[in-house]
């Protein structure tokens, strides 16, 4: 029984390692996106920079449901969605996709606290 055990317990433990590195990896990627996207330049993880809400903020504030409205704004930018804080529009700012745009969205959405 013991021989079934430690090999079991160790490939519990490798497939783990593995999960969180993929999920580290993704996180680093989506990352990447939102610096050469410059979302960066007024957006952080944290609220560190004021003049925005941070991807924290926005994950708090908004939900899954909210996904669509969301990726429209990162289209388009504007105003009216957060306080008196306006969003550059997409000609002051590198293009996002549509699909860039959803994974960004989407990635910040799963910062939500549970």
């Amino acid at each position: 029984m013991k021989r079934i055990i430690a090999p079991t317990a160790l490939a519990g433990c490798l497939c783990l390692g593995s999960v969180t590195a993929l999920a580290d990896s993704h996180g680093k990627d989506m990352m990447k996106l939102a610096e050469d996207k410059q979302c960066t330049v007024c957006h952080t993880r944290s609220d560190d920079v004021p003049r925005s809400p941070s991807f924290n903020s926005i994950a708090q504030k908004y939900t899954s449901d909210d996904a669509d409205r969301l990726v429209e704004v990162v289209l388009t930018g504007g105003e009216d969605h957060w306080g008196s804080a306006k969003m550059p529009e997409m000609d002051n700012r590198p293009e996002v996709s549509k699909e860039e745009a959803t994974k960004l969205v989407n990635w910040i959405l799963e910062m939500r606290s549970k």
